[in-house]
């Protein structure tokens, strides 16, 4: 199954992160391009950290997760992270590797999680 190929991706803050991940995981899971959500965002972490709230904006804002939305969340340090919402948990990369976690574990790990529809608009 295609899924699992998922599982074998490699986190690089340089080249491939949670950003690449999400956009990777929408096109082989849902076959939909979710690269206009995330407009600049695709270069390394140093400069997608700064223009993330901003380009999120482009995509619309839901109360609670729906099967293939993307989450946006905020570390404790105010870093942003995003993941993609898949059977009921967060589907994302993270320098341990990839992981799906639910919405409880995730309360745990981050200070904020925000819901967005993708802007498949390109």
């Amino acid at each position: 199954m295609m899924i699992n190929r998922l599982f074998h991706c490699e986190y690089n803050p340089q080249k491939y992160h949670c950003v690449h991940f999400v956009i990777e995981a929408a096109r082989v899971l849902y076959g939909k391009d979710y690269s206009a959500s995330f407009i600049g965002l695709t270069g390394s972490l140093d400069e997608t950290v700064k223009t993330s709230r901003s380009t999120m904006i482009k995509n619309k804002r839901i109360d609670r997760p729906i099967e293939g939305c993307i989450v946006l969340m905020s570390y404790h340090n105010e870093s942003s992270h995003v993941g993609l919402f898949y059977r009921q948990r967060i589907f994302h990369l993270t320098e341990k590797g990839v992981q799906r976690i639910t919405l409880e574990q995730a309360k745990t790990m981050f200070k904020r999680m925000r819901f967005y529809e993708p802007n498949l608009h390109h």
